[in-house]
């Protein structure tokens, strides 16, 4: 069964802080701009590489996919996965998400993505 765009996202679960709002905020903010960037740009027929990078599956074989954020900067703040936990990284560094989407397409579209992050 193909991903769908409403299956992927119920299945995201968000580990935000709980230190201070203004990691909050900014982490909200980076939540709009991955869900606009599945949405929008992905759509189920980009999923399986989504998947593949993610989860190294290019199905949705996990019940949960996580979600944490970084405060890298620069070109630290690219996406980074463990996908044996389907764990996805993102700075929370974005400002604007015309960023956001054009640094993750970038990323995903490069032979980097295709190379397992952590094992």
């Amino acid at each position: 069964m193909r991903p769908t765009v409403p299956g992927v996202l119920s299945r995201i679960k968000y580990e935000f802080s709980d230190h201070s709002i203004t990691l909050r905020c900014a982490e909200e903010r980076i939540k709009e701009y991955l869900e606009i960037f599945i949405e929008d740009h992905i759509g189920d027929l980009g999923l399986p590489k989504l998947l593949q990078y993610w989860t190294a599956s290019n199905i949705l074989v996990v019940p949960t996919l996580h979600v944490s954020f970084t405060s890298q900067e620069g070109a630290g703040r690219c996406p980074f996965v463990n996908s044996c936990i389907a764990q996805l990284n993102l700075s929370r560094m974005f400002v604007s998400c015309e960023e956001f989407v054009h640094e993750f397409k970038c990323y995903l579209n490069s032979g980097e993505a295709q190379e397992f992050d952590s094992i």
